[in-house]
């Protein structure tokens, strides 16, 4: 824009010089005048700080030039005027005295030359210079502008990634195991929605932390128990303590102590298997109601143990459900034996199948204890505390997580309604199968 609007600034102050320098000439041809008295005329219009203007004939021989000037006329290329001189307009940049200059020819129209033609050559000067200030001047105001801006995004990056560097430093005070750190949160952008994302974050695997340490207490709890008293046992036998008579009633006592044991292992393992996505589910249909028969003839002794027993309803109708067998036979187990453990003696459990349309439901209702209600919420979390559900009170709590976790990879539903003081019933849903013959 610079280059452009100085060339058009120089292209109108030569159409003004020339138009002078015509009438001027016109006047001296008029007149008769020397060459001594046009040239005389003419120097004041010739003759400028930061520009020359010499006249030529058609041949190229300068006929009149200013007294002082700052262009040397044997440089100017004669091709500039020749060209002029056929009509041709010459604007065109060039180096003259080792400095860039911009000239300008073209013929003038001057009337009663008597055949003769004159050529105008308009020599600008020093255009380093011009481009040099020019530089300065864009050069100053940008340099002040880029550090003016640079200070500024400097101060504005500071305020944005100062979220992000604490979360950085809070990174890695939760990859050593520090769950209580926080990151302040001081907008509502972008960065502020990571940083409250952030601390969610910290907040569950705070609680995943606590959670693991509560199940590895449970778990250390519930295996030493048991093996402390095995070891009783067998020391008392090993040194004589136990007599013969009372022997076969300690050895079923150390096989109920390895019995918790296994079972504790292996809710340990499948709750490992579920939460990893390590279990996959085979789907058939089978006799529902022949597989809860099968389940309380395996759950007699305990049931004995208790003077309980258990009811299935309706007694003559077979149910067929499309499920995992052994995942289901495991979800009934649990849920019975939680029944079973927390009924009081000679009490009953009631077991009904419901048929609809596309689905069955079963319903496995005690008359125990029950559940408080401000320990609802929690019955069905992974490694949940050992006094928030009644599965807890003797074992990991795994239990019932295990059960929910079943029923999810069935896409099924289960639910809970208890009273405390007034027994607990839960249901859950599995599709129907047709018949099998």
């Amino acid at each position: 824009m610079f280059h452009l609007n100085l060339y058009e600034d120089y292209e109108e102050l030569y159409v003004y010089h020339s138009e002078q320098l015509e009438e001027n000439l016109e006047y001296a041809l008029d007149n008769n005048w020397t060459d001594e008295e046009t040239g005389a005329l003419l120097e004041t219009s010739l003759s400028h700080r930061d520009y020359s203007i010499i006249i030529y004939d058609d041949n190229g021989s300068p006929l009149f030039t200013p007294e002082s000037s700052r262009t040397n006329i044997d440089d100017l290329d004669q091709q500039y005027i020749r060209t002029a001189a056929q009509g041709n307009p010459v604007s065109a940049g060039t180096r003259l005295n080792g400095s860039l200059s911009y000239v300008i020819a073209d013929k003038l129209n001057v009337q009663e030359t008597g055949g003769e033609t004159f050529v105008t050559a308009m020599v600008f000067h020093d255009l380093d210079h011009q481009y040099y200030q020019m530089g300065a001047m864009i050069l100053l105001p940008f340099t002040v502008t880029i550090a003016f801006a640079g200070g500024i995004l400097f101060l504005i990056s500071r305020k944005i990634t100062a979220p992000l560097r604490d979360m950085n430093e809070i990174a890695l005070k939760l990859a050593k195991g520090d769950f209580s750190q926080t990151v302040k949160v001081s907008s509502q952008d972008e960065v502020g929605q990571l940083g409250e994302t952030f601390n969610y974050m910290a907040a569950e695997l705070n609680g995943l932390e606590e959670m693991r340490k509560d199940f590895i207490a449970n778990v250390s709890h519930d295996l030493r128990s048991p093996l402390t008293s095995l070891k009783g046992f067998l020391v008392a036998l090993l040194d004589g303590t136990i007599p013969n008579e009372k022997r076969e009633h300690y050895y079923t006592l150390m096989k109920d102590e390895t019995d918790r044991v296994i079972k504790l292992v292996n809710d340990t393992l499948d709750m490992s298997k579920l939460e990893n996505g390590q279990v996959e589910l085979l789907i058939e249909p089978y006799n529902l109601t022949k597989q809860l028969q099968e389940i309380v003839t395996k759950l007699e002794p305990q049931l004995n143990k208790k003077s309980m027993r258990i009811i299935i309803e309706p007694k003559t109708t077979e149910f067929y459900a499309e499920a995992d067998r052994d995942k289901i036979e495991q979800v009934l187990i649990n849920l019975l034996q939680n029944a079973i453990q927390f009924s009081p003696k000679k009490s009953e459990v009631l077991v009904s199948i419901e048929e609809h349309t596309d689905e069955l439901t079963v319903t496995i209702a005690d008359n125990g204890q029950g559940i408080a209600e401000e320990d609802m919420p929690y019955i069905w979390e992974r490694f949940s505390k050992a006094d928030r559900s009644r599965t807890n009170k003797s074992g990991t709590g795994i239990g019932l997580s295990i059960v929910k976790s079943i029923i999810d990879l069935h896409g099924c539903e289960i639910r809970v309604e208890s009273v405390e003081g007034s027994g607990t019933v839960f249901s859950f849903n599995l599709p129907k199968a047709d018949e099998i013959t």
